[in-house]
């Protein structure tokens, strides 16, 4: 896992889970709102888009909310984590800084989607498979479009979870262990919680598309996470 170091920002906001589908104008409002009035920083933690990857398709089909994220980025600096939906797609975020994290060593927060960090073995080659660019490669090489077409479609219609997960605090303990930071920050699970554990504070965040969520860091002496309603 590529962690990039990065200082947090007063006013930071974080964002993780949108899975963003043509036409979904409450991101889209977010978005404006935000490169008319840019915080200091934003970090898009993953599956901002509910299927995003370097093909044609997907990126017309997304293309109002790639522009606003792009626009969004000559205004303030903006982080990205791929999820286990957008992956692969530095090149159609130029102005974007990408990696799989990113740390603040001051104040020891550790921000990532979360599929990488999990410690299920199965799901683990399953991620690294298909987050391969020779695998993706292959993929395009060996299908034609009006496959990719067919097969993307299908994807986008499948619909997310809100679900909550039994026993999440025992998976949440076997996955910080080897996470040597006081806060952690992930999204992917959808469970918008706060977990105290072995003088760690993990952080599941609210999934947007479950409740129009997100967070804002306030700096102190140390951060002050606060939940933030999507208003219009």
């Amino acid at each position: 896992m590529r962690i990039e170091n990065v200082e947090l920002r007063n006013g930071a906001v974080i964002i993780a889970d949108v899975h963003y589908k043509k036409g979904d104008k409450e991101f889209l409002s977010l978005l404006k709102k935000w490169i008319k009035n840019p915080p200091p920083q934003v970090f898009l933690l993953g599956d901002i888009f509910h299927l995003l990857l370097p093909f044609e398709f997907l990126i017309d089909y997304n293309k109002e909310a790639i522009n606003l994220i792009n626009k969004l980025s000559q205004k303030t600096e903006v982080y990205y984590t791929p999820g286990n939906h957008d992956f692969n797609i530095q090149r159609i975020f130029p102005g974007v800084i990408f990696a799989d994290s990113f740390a603040d060593k001051e104040y020891s927060v550790f921000l990532t989607h979360g599929d990488l960090t999990d410690t299920d073995l199965t799901y683990k080659i399953y991620v690294k498979l298909i987050r391969n660019n020779i695998f993706e490669a292959i993929v395009n090489f060996i299908t034609f479009n009006f496959i990719n077409s067919w097969m993307f479609k299908k994807l986008l219609r499948k619909n997310i979870k809100c679900d909550k997960i039994e026993k999440f605090e025992i998976k949440v303990k076997e996955k910080i262990k080897k996470i040597d930071y006081d806060i952690i920050i992930e999204g992917h699970y959808h469970q918008s919680k706060k977990i105290n554990i072995d003088n760690k504070i993990y952080i599941n965040l609210p999934a947007f598309i479950c409740n129009k969520k997100y967070i804002l860091i306030q700096l102190d002496n140390k951060p002050i996470i606060k939940e933030m309603d999507y208003d219009g």
